[in-house]
């Protein structure tokens, strides 16, 4: 697309010190240059500096270490493969599918992982246990990791940092990679300070948590992986006037990486509900940047297109003609129905399938799995319980609104045990709230689930939590579902520590579709390299 698409080669200096030029520069409209970039990267709360040396697969050390279908009869979901793997660490991503979606398409071995959050890092090591899951602050363990590498004199960090880091016992440190030994990073920094959803972004622990994406590519620039991914909500690419998405594409361009950037839905690859995210990936110069995974199923994406300076749109994934793919979307049907019912605040952990899976979702994410775990909900209390059973089932859109009109009929139900059934805040804030649609309002059978959140709860920003036809919050795994968790997959805590797993996680359906194209590109380059050691023997 003339003016959308531009190639940009990173700095001369960095392809020319590599002795590795790139085929593939930057292929994706960017708002950035190819110029210098600032020279260090400050991590956030502890203070670290990593000066980047501005090599990208150079020496010392610091480059590489070395379809399924849906429908209503059965079918696959995905299609695993066996193409060469990279040896990765996962950065913050809660209960992280990427690792659970990355091997299947057969890129990425698991090795290491970081996670600040104990119940998040428990609920990672117990669906992954040959990997070494490190639960602690990341700079900390970036200062412990230079120290380790004997790379200090590059290392600015705080005095915190630096006690924090001597604490650390001689075994824990053992266990950190050195750089040449991680070939992909893969990631999510904390979001809530980019969201929309988040009523307080603007507070001062969302401003810590926005500076975390720093921290993260400081890993990006001491490892030198091959391959780099970034994801984080939508909002990330116009945030603060974009200065954060900006300033993270010129700083992996001044380490010397190409990048590539979009805005993707995660309803087009087969998941159940609306979940727009930014990705963002960085290929060393000898290898190539995937290309995006064309859309699986039909969803109605809007908001994926990116503003650039100039006038100029650009979307990573542009709309098929007439919105199609090659799959209808999953609905929310499709997703939970064949989960047996439960009351209110349901609390066994174990409870078996009570009937056959109905759709190739169902069948796909079951699996061989003969035991339901986490079907669980949150107690609403008793007035928040009523109001739920006075929402109707099986009709669409209704939400808050519908008390009033029961109030309107029968003036006598306006308190219930001594409280407003209707919130006071809703009908007189409702003008400034876009009406506070979706307010104690019911999942539609045939529509999709809204964008999941870490606290699901009838007055939140999305308050769209009822069950469908039940009296209750929507359960653990019915929105692990809504995310694409296999049910075999297990979250670690309480109620509350569950559903921000769930909430806080890439679906693995779309870490799925990005690893296939990772892989596509793996491979092409393995039979390469393999075409040419023929063509040298046959030469020889």
């Amino acid at each position: 697309m003339p003016g959308a698409q531009q190639r940009i080669r990173a700095s001369p200096r960095w392809l020319c010190s590599s002795l590795l030029v790139a085929e593939h520069s930057v292929l994706a409209p960017t708002l950035v240059t190819a110029g210098r970039a600032p020279s260090s990267l400050h991590c956030c709360r502890s203070g670290i500096q990593w000066q980047g040396r501005g090599r990208c697969g150079g020496s010392g050390g610091q480059g590489s270490g070395g379809t399924g279908r849906q429908q209503s009869t059965p079918g696959r979901w995905w299609a695993p493969t066996t193409p060469p793997s990279l040896g990765s660490l996962d950065q913050p991503l809660q209960a992280s599918p990427s690792n659970q979606s990355q091997p299947k398409a057969g890129v990425a071995v698991t090795k290491w992982a970081v996670e600040y959050e104990k119940a998040a890092a428990d609920a990672f090591a117990l669906n992954n246990p040959d990997a070494k899951t490190f639960c602690d602050n990341c700079n900390v363990l970036l200062r412990a990791a230079m120290e380790k590498a004997g790379v200090l004199d590059d290392c600015d960090a705080c005095d915190d940092c630096m006690e924090a880091a001597a604490k650390l016992s001689p075994e824990y440190v053992a266990d950190l990679p050195l750089p040449g030994e991680v070939e992909f990073i893969m990631g999510g920094p904390p979001c809530q300070g980019y969201s929309g959803m988040n009523r307080f972004n603007k507070g001062n622990w969302s401003m810590v948590q926005n500076s975390m994406v720093m921290a993260y590519l400081s890993y990006a620039d001491f490892y030198r992986p091959r391959y780099f991914l970034l994801e984080n909500v939508r909002n990330f690419v116009s945030h603060n006037k974009s200065f954060t998405f900006r300033l993270t594409l010129r700083t992996l361009l001044d380490i010397g990486y190409q990048v590539r950037f979009g805005v993707l839905n995660a309803g087009n690859y087969g998941v159940p509900q609306s979940r727009k995210r930014t990705i963002i990936w960085a290929a060393a110069p000898a290898e190539t940047l995937p290309a995006w995974p064309k859309p699986r199923h039909v969803f109605h994406s809007p908001q994926l297109t990116i503003n650039l300076p100039g006038g100029v749109a650009y979307t990573a994934v542009p709309n098929q003609p007439g919105n199609g793919a090659a799959l209808r979307a999953v609905t929310v049907r499709d997703a939970i129905a064949d989960l047996p019912p439960i009351a209110n605040g349901h609390a066994e952990l174990e409870v078996t399938y009570t009937q056959e899976p109905a759709s190739a979702f169902q069948r796909f994410i079951r699996g061989s799995t003969t035991v339901l775990r986490d079907h669980i909900c949150k107690e609403m209390n008793e007035l928040n319980l009523e109001r739920c059973r006075c929402i109707p089932k099986n009709r669409p859109g209704c939400d808050w609104r519908e008390l009033q009109r029961i109030i309107a009929e029968d003036p006598s139900r306006e308190k219930y045990k001594g409280h407003d059934l209707v919130p006071w805040c809703l009908p007189n804030t409702a003008d400034r709230h876009n009406g506070w649609r979706g307010l104690f309002g019911r999942l539609d059978l045939d529509g999709h689930f809204p964008t999941s959140t870490t606290d699901p709860q009838p007055m939140g920003k999305v308050g769209q939590v009822f069950h469908p036809t039940q009296d209750r919050i929507v359960s653990v795994r019915e929105c692990a579902r809504s995310q694409g968790f296999p049910d075999s997959h297990r979250f670690f805590g309480n109620v509350h520590n569950k559903h921000r797993q769930v909430g806080n996680a890439v679906p693995p359906p779309l870490a799925h579709a990005l690893g296939s194209q990772l892989h596509k590109v793996l491979e092409a380059k393995r039979r390469n390299e393999v075409a040419q050691a023929l063509a040298a023997q046959m030469g020889a």
